[in-house]
């Protein structure tokens, strides 16, 4: 870890001193780092299945194997683990003929944990209302590297599904979502050996009146200030910028000033990233724990020392990495993290996980109608679309994280008439939708 430069607003060195002094200061005489803020969590909607002596689901297919299991488990009496049998083939367990369910205004929350991520293809929830004569098919883990990389090996983790974009759909009319009949949870490994998962809990939970985006640029390069806040003003759009605390007012970066600018005169805000530049594609994951706390603690008194109190409850990961170690240090920081995960389809209102935020990190190869595309789908699933860009520039993108202006704009004019709330970060996550 660099030694921090003197250039944050008078910051300079005495950052990491003075997140010191301050996590250990009393609630009189400052403010503590640790966030306090309280995300609102959704309640289920209806309990579909607890996986108990008296689940529904019973093993499908003819490879692959299931049982109940009683031990380790998160609610409920048991849970129902699927191993599969290393081969690439699809494992199914499937309920049939229970209560009509009705999902029009729902979203699906899965509570589960995989033995090998690493080695999963696919996880899919499949929904019909006629014994699968008619159906559609939901991904639930994997269809990316980087949608691998949300479940971590041997952990228990809520996993949310936004119902209205699936996958595939079978017959004419897919599934009829306001009386689904029939359910079937399937499990696809690479090839490269068995992958066991449990699953605890399958339930509804309701969706919000309306789709929700936010706009994040990480990193606060300049050009955001030069190129997107003008795009965003034309529109009465607000967006999230997370600062680097080391690179604040150094080349190519936005100024102290400019991001005051941005939280009290344009209604953006700014929150954490990390305090140190680190390395390229170095995250918390690479770090040790003495490290990770640096950054954290620097990160979060940086912040609150200048004033973007709205911003210094969220994180945003360096690179977009975590693992289980850095994710329960920075629980005991920040009210939130958010990824660059975005192989598992839209987050949702409340998000799964709060520490594990999903998001489409934009890149110069993602067209704009790429990116419309994206926020209609949130508007259609009610559902929340994060946008990451990092650099904004003028003319052909000069890197895989540059994004051209023109092409911001058109993304900005439909996102300004799209049937969505465009949020901020912080606003998203502790609005009461």
């Amino acid at each position: 870890m660099g030694r921090m430069l003197d250039r944050t607003g008078g910051f300079g060195l005495v950052v990491l001193a003075l997140a010191l002094v301050l996590a250990t200061a009393s609630a009189d005489g400052g403010v503590v780092p640790a966030s306090s803020a309280a995300l609102p969590y959704a309640p289920a909607v209806a309990v579909i299945d607890l996986f108990g002596s008296d689940t529904r689901f019973v093993h499908q297919s003819a490879v692959g194997r299931s049982s109940l299991v009683a031990e380790g488990t998160v609610r409920g009496e048991g849970s129902l683990r699927v191993t599969t049998d290393g081969d690439g083939q699809q494992v199914n367990v499937r309920a049939t003929a229970v209560p009509p369910i009705d999902l029009r205004d729902a979203h699906l929350r899965l509570v589960l944990r995989v033995d090998r991520p690493e080695r999963l293809e696919h996880a899919y929830v499949y929904l019909s209302s006629d014994g699968f004569a008619n159906y559609e098919a939901y991904r639930l883990l994997g269809g990316a590297e980087d949608g691998l990389a949300y479940v971590l090996p041997d952990e228990w983790i809520a996993v949310t599904v936004a119902l209205g974009t699936p996958v595939a759909r079978v017959g004419r009319e897919g599934a009829d979502l306001g009386r689904i009949t029939d359910l079937q949870l399937s499990w696809v490994d690479r090839g490269g050996g068995p992958v066991t998962a449990d699953v605890d809990v399958l339930e509804a939970i309701a969706r919000p009146g309306r789709g929700v985006v936010s706009l994040v640029f990480d990193d606060a390069r300049d050009g955001v200030y030069r190129l997107a806040r003008p795009l965003l003003d034309r529109h009465g759009l607000r967006a999230s910028v997370a600062a680097i605390v080391e690179l604040v007012g150094t080349p190519g970066f936005m100024s102290l000033q400019e991001l005051q600018a941005l939280e009290r005169f344009a209604g953006w805000d700014v929150v954490a990233h990390h305090t140190s530049a680190l390395p390229d594609d170095v995250g918390f994951a690479d770090l040790d724990d003495e490290a990770v706390l640096a950054e954290l603690l620097g990160a979060r008194a940086w912040l609150l020392a200048h004033g973007f109190r709205r911003g210094a409850d969220h994180l945003v990961y360096p690179y977009g990495g975590f693992d289980a170690r850095s994710i329960e240090l920075v629980r005991g920081v920040f009210a939130s993290g958010r990824t660059i995960v975005r192989g598992l389809g839209l987050e949702t209102l409340p998000p799964a996980d709060p520490y594990r935020i999903r998001a489409l990190s934009v890149t110069e190869r993602d067209a704009p109608e790429a990116l419309i595309a994206a926020i209609d789908r949130a508007a259609r699933e009610r559902a929340w679309l994060v946008l990451v860009f990092h650099r904004v520039v003028e003319g052909a993108p000069d890197g895989d994280t540059a994004y051209r202006g023109q092409d911001l704009a058109a993304v900005v004019a439909h996102l300004a008439a799209a049937d969505v709330d465009v949020l901020t970060l912080p606003e998203a996550l502790t609005a009461d939708r």
